[in-house]
């Protein structure tokens, strides 16, 4: 959901967008939870594939924004050239007054609703994250 969303934000910029996973299985596809509310905002994702995390993507970027604080953790742990790119993506969320804050939770298995509720948490935090870019 990130990806599609931040590919949006950034129509007509030279950006890359990519998304990988600390602990992707390569090749699945987006849960149909993911689709449906990613089609409410008129973003098609079905093509969507996951991906692992390596170093040869991490060299590559720029920057990477994180979902979770555990993700940092893990990234920098690896690859300590990485402190200064990784990111919360959570920071850049004006709204700070939720359990989950400054992780954005994975809501895979859960609810439409919840996956409504994460995206829409992604959503506040890609645009205030839209400066930077």
């Amino acid at each position: 959901m990130a990806e599609g969303l931040l590919k949006r934000a950034t129509t007509g910029k030279n950006i890359e967008i990519f998304s990988a996973g600390t602990g992707a299985f390569p090749g699945m596809p987006p849960s149909a939870e993911a689709i449906e509310v990613m089609e409410e905002e008129g973003i098609d994702i079905t093509g969507h594939k996951s991906r692992p995390l390596d170093g040869f993507l991490l060299e590559e970027a720029d920057r990477v924004y994180v979902m979770t604080e555990e993700h940092v953790r893990l990234i920098t742990g690896w690859f300590k050239s990485m402190n200064k790119k990784v990111r919360l993506l959570r920071q850049f969320d004006p709204l700070k007054d939720d359990a989950f804050y400054p992780n954005i939770p994975d809501p895979i298995g859960s609810s439409v609703e919840e996956y409504r509720r994460v995206r829409d948490m992604l959503k506040r935090a890609i645009a205030g994250l839209e400066e930077e870019l």
